[in-house]
This record gives C-alpha cells, sequence and structure tokens, in this order.
C-alpha cells in the first residue's frame, strides 16, 4: 500500500493506459496472412522485443511472416497494412487511467508514462492525445534504446522526473516489470483485473489524504 510523500506516478501504456490488444485486430491480420491467430500471436511476440528497442518495422514484420512461412511482399503494401493494423490494435484507450493522470497531476504529483512500445504504435498515440497534457515525461523504449525490466529505463524515468526510486509509484501490468522496478526501489501496483481502475484510484487517494505537504498543493480528490 502507498502511504505519504508519493510524488510520482509512472505509468505503462499497453493494458494499463490502454485496453488488452483488440482481438478482432488480432483475428483479421492473421486471416490476412493466412494462418491461424495462434501461430500468428507467437510469430508476433516472437520477434517483438527487438521491435521494442530499435529494430526497423520492415523488419520486424518480414521475420514474423518469415516465422509464419508466408513469403514476404516483394512491395510495401502488405507490411504497411499490418503496420497500421498492429498500431489499431493497441489504441483502444483507458479513458479512466489517463483521467487519473490528470488528476494526480492536478493534486500537485509529477507523472509519466514509461512503455516498452514500437515508433508506429506511439505515432498514432501522439497523434491522437496531448501527451504534455496528461504527462510530465514519456519515455518509450524504441526511443532510448532500452526495455522494462532493464534497470536503466527506471533511472532514465527517475531522472527526467527528478524524484526518488521510493517517492514514486510504478503501474504496470507484467510481473516482470515490476518487479525490475522494485529492485531499484520503486513502490510498485500490479495493474490486473475489473477492479484494477477503482484499486488504483483509492490508492492515489490515499497517498493525498496523508501527504500534508501534497495537501497544501491540491485539495482536488483523485477522480
Amino acid at each position: 500500500m502507498v502511504g505519504s510523500n508519493l510524488q510520482a506516478l509512472i505509468l505503462d501504456y499497453g493494458e494499463v493506459l490502454s485496453h488488452p490488444q483488440r482481438v478482432e485486430v488480432v483475428r483479421r491480420l492473421a486471416h490476412g496472412v493466412g494462418v491461424s491467430v495462434d501461430q500468428f500471436t507467437a510469430a508476433y511476440l516472437q520477434h517483438r522485443d527487438a521491435y521494442h528497442i530499435n529494430l526497423p518495422a520492415s523488419v520486424y514484420w518480414s521475420r514474423v511472416l518469415d516465422s509464419l512461412g508466408v513469403a514476404s511482399p516483394a512491395g510495401q503494401s502488405t507490411i504497411q497494412w499490418l503496420t497500421e493494423g498492429d498500431a489499431d490494435s493497441w489504441t483502444a484507450y483507458r479513458d479512466e487511467v489517463w483521467e487519473l493522470a490528470r488528476s494526480f497531476r492536478d493534486a500537485g504529483g509529477v507523472t509519466a508514462m514509461l512503455s516498452n512500445g514500437v515508433p508506429e504504435v506511439m505515432a498514432r498515440v501522439r497523434s491522437e492525445r496531448e501527451l504534455a497534457t496528461y504527462f510530465d515525461a514519456v519515455i518509450v523504449s524504441c526511443e532510448v534504446g532500452v526495455a522494462k525490466p532493464d534497470p536503466t529505463i527506471y533511472e532514465i524515468i527517475l531522472s527526467r522526473l527528478r524524484v526518488e526510486p521510493h517517492k514514486a509509484l510504478f503501474v504496470d501490468d507484467r510481473i516482470e516489470n515490476l518487479e525490475g522496478a522494485a529492485r531499484l526501489g520503486l513502490r510498485v501496483f500490479r495493474f490486473f483485473g475489473d477492479g484494477a481502475v477503482n484499486q488504483l484510484r483509492t490508492v492515489l487517494q490515499a497517498s493525498i489524504d496523508t501527504d500534508p505537504s501534497t495537501k497544501r498543493v491540491s485539495q482536488k480528490p483523485i477522480r
């Protein structure tokens, strides 16, 4: 449980600020290249870590297709279609969590997005959301060349926010990412299940209510 003196809220993107990947889009992509959803998902994940860091989209999707035994296209139309579909699948926003970030910031805290992400998805997010309205810092793995749970990426975000680890709460759905953050001393919250939004709201409100320094900044509740 988060106690007093919480200064920073750091939020993962996928499955926290966004809903889980859209199954109907994944199904469309799989059928479009002539494979099952399970086959497509396995190949998609097999090469994703490299894509999260610095692998170009064209190389990533060529590797996915090669793993599936599907001939890579001579032109870019299939690659572009897959890339756009991938962005579609990850941009169903969980608006309640975005509003929690805004409320925490309005109450005097600092906020950040910390994502293992790829350029094309993040370009879509930036085109659809004014990130500066919600976050003091945005760190994406493909832009810094390192991904969670590598300790370097947590050090980058803490430096950017200028907060000590024990004064920051990191929210993610993946246990390995939370464990990586906890090893550096960050407080962690696993975002999981139907009640996650309300549980996080309760934790954040408690931190505001029990921290006199924060209450002096603002009396606004976390909504």
